[in-house]
Order: structure tokens, then C-alpha cells, then sequence
């Protein structure tokens, strides 16, 4: 028998990186060119893996909560029985009562009872084999998608600690960029989105992640995309997204400093200095519009003139005549005018 140490790594899967993975594998199953549908083997491992992905990513949930939660019955359950997975664990059913009942979530029965549906369609794969449509299977299949991710956002990923939480968004990135190409998925969270968005399609442009025009801006928030839950995060949130859109969305690589024609300027009317008011932004009321992605201002109607430090555009109807960057960060201008000069003579 040979001594050489196994190269193979442990197989070793966290809850939640194991629900994730399941998750991962559902939307590279269901995505598909547009057009065309998901064959049936794709199908039914996509309900299989969402299945069990739920199931895991709800009792991660109650864990955070206390261990001995995802027993079945948690009287009985042990510190040792726990750490050396010797036990029962509870049924998905269970899980959705004690989320509700102790941990104190508001659970919505619609999504209760679209998660129960696919866990008939799992039993019908694996013991009976399953006869409805494709596209009713695939439905349900999105009617749990649509559940699923505000719940991570939302309820798992605040609890982690910082070192899994970034592992985690890293995967729900590629998970969000897949989301695009399940047209059932589409349908059903845009048709959820449809009358809140509607108050907001003024500020409401593509987002880069998704491709959905759910990408809605305020002057209280982050942006923030409602269809995949993307949110851009501090430092710089509001100059990221500009960035990312820009470039992203509308084919315009951000310049490395503002000039007359740059897409992206910097935003006189924001209280902190930001660099993210996109010159040609197209939002959801189908207009193109001179768009702040920090405070949501509209900016279209009004005049901008460049700044006489920097030539960066300001509004025409600014008290100086330097931009907001150049008037917090560079020398006074009265300085840059006579060194302007004497450099010329």
C-alpha cells in the first residue's frame, strides 16, 4: 500500500457555500440563448439542484439563528450529535415554520407554497418520473428563483462574517449575470417589479449586472438593482455604478479625469464630491437623460460651461468658476492663472 499522501482535497462544503453551489448550478442549467429553451435533462437536474439548494440555504438560515434548529427535533438535539452531522435534520416544511415562528421572518405564503410545488416536481423526477410541461416545470422552477434571491440578499448574507459574505457575493455575481437568460425567471420577477418600478422609471436605467432595466437610483441609496439584487457598495458606490454603467450599458469607457465630452462628469449638486453624473444615461421612460447615479438628479434641462481650472463641465449657473473638484482639491485659481501667464510670456 503506498504511503504517498492523498493529493485529492477534502470534500468539505459549508452550508452556505453548499446551497450557493447548488444555486450556481441552477442558473447555468436553466440560462439558455434567447429563444431557445432548456432541454429536459437540464430541466430536471435544474429542479433537483434548486430543490435541495433551498432546503440547504433555509436551514443556514435557522442555524445562524441556533444550532440545534435544524434538527427534527430539537430537544434531542447535542453539541456532538451536530458537529458530527449525526442526526435528523428537519423538512423543508419545518424550516419555513420556525423561520416564521421563532426567528420572526415574514415568510409569504406565495413563496411557501411555490417551493412546496417544485418539491413535488423533485419527488416525481426521482421516484415516479414526471410528466407536465416543460415550461410549467421551469415556471415553478422561477417562481422560486424569484423567492430565493431577496432571501439571501436580504436574510442569510447580513449574518455572515466579512470573509464568507465576500466569497458569497462573488458567487451571486456570476449567478446574477446568468439570470438574463432564463426567460421565465425574467418574466416572473419583472412582472412582480412591474408597479414599483413604474413609480421610479424617471430613475430607473439597465443595470450592467442583470441587463434589466431595474437599475433604480435615489438620493437616500445606494444604487441598488430590484430584478437581480445587485447593490454597489461604499467606498464610491455611486461613481462605481456610473462607471460600470457606462461602460457596461452604453459602450463609453470612463476617461481617467473629466474633460468637455466625457460621459461622465462630476455632480455640482451632490453633498459629497462624486464623480457620477452619466451625460447620456437612457432610463426606463425611455428618455436620455443627464443623470446623477448619487443624488438622482436630472440635469438635462439645465446649462453647463467648462471649469476655467480644469475644463471639467459645471453647471453654467455655478457661483465659481472652478468645478467642485478643482475648488476642494487643486490650488487657487488665481495661482493656475499667473503661472498660466508667465509660462506663456
Amino acid at each position: 500500500m503506498s504511503n504517498r499522501p492523498d493529493p485529492r482535497p477534502a470534500l468539505r462544503y459549508p452550508l452556505v457555500v453548499n446551497g450557493l453551489d447548488y444555486l450556481l448550478d441552477v442558473v447555468g442549467r436553466l440560462a439558455t440563448e434567447p429563444g431557445t429553451a432548456p432541454d429536459a435533462r437540464a430541466l430536471k437536474y435544474a429542479v433537483l439542484h434548486l430543490q435541495a439548494g433551498t432546503e440547504v440555504l433555509l436551514k443556514a438560515r435557522l442555524q445562524q439563528e441556533h444550532w440545534s434548529l435544524v434538527f427534527d427535533e430539537p430537544a434531542t438535539a447535542t453539541r456532538a450529535k451536530f458537529d458530527s452531522a449525526d442526526f435528523t435534520s428537519c423538512t423543508t416544511t419545518a424550516a419555513f415554520t420556525r423561520l416564521t415562528n421563532i426567528v420572526g421572518l415574514d415568510m409569504p405564503q406565495k413563496s411557501i407554497d411555490a417551493v412546496a410545488k417544485l418539491a413535488r416536481d423533485r419527488n416525481a423526477l426521482m421516484h415516479y418520473g414526471l410528466t407536465q410541461s416543460a415550461g410549467a416545470v421551469e415556471a415553478r422552477a422561477a417562481d422560486v428563483l424569484n423567492f430565493l434571491l431577496p432571501f439571501l440578499t436580504t436574510h442569510l448574507l447580513p449574518g455572515l462574517d466579512p470573509e464568507h459574505k465576500a466569497d458569497a457575493e462573488q458567487t451571486l455575481t456570476v449567478v446574477r449575470a446568468q439570470l438574463r437568460g432564463i426567460e421565465a425567471y425574467v418574466r416572473t420577477r419583472m412582472n412582480d417589479l412591474r408597479a414599483g418600478l413604474a413609480q421610479v422609471a424617471d430613475t430607473t436605467v439597465v443595470c450592467p449586472q442583470c441587463a434589466q432595466p431595474a437599475l433604480v437610483l435615489a438620493a437616500d441609496a445606494r444604487p441598488a438593482c430590484r430584478f437581480c439584487l445587485k447593490t454597489w457598495q461604499e467606498p464610491d458606490a455611486a461613481d462605481k455604478a456610473a462607471a460600470e454603467y457606462s461602460w457596461i450599458v452604453l459602450g463609453q469607457e470612463r476617461d481617467d479625469y473629466p474633460a468637455p465630452g466625457s460621459f461622465i462628469q462630476w455632480c455640482t449638486d451632490c453633498p459629497a464630491l462624486t464623480r457620477a453624473l452619466v451625460m447620456g444615461a437612457v432610463t426606463a421612460a425611455s428618455t436620455q437623460r443627464r443623470l446623477c447615479f448619487s443624488c438622482a438628479g436630472d440635469f438635462t434641462d439645465r446649462e453647463f460651461t467648462p471649469c476655467l481650472a480644469c475644463g471639467a463641465l459645471m453647471l453654467s449657473d455655478a457661483e465659481a468658476a472652478k468645478c467642485s473638484a478643482c475648488l476642494e482639491y487643486a490650488p487657487d485659481f488665481a495661482t493656475i492663472r499667473t503661472a498660466t501667464e508667465e509660462s506663456a510670456s
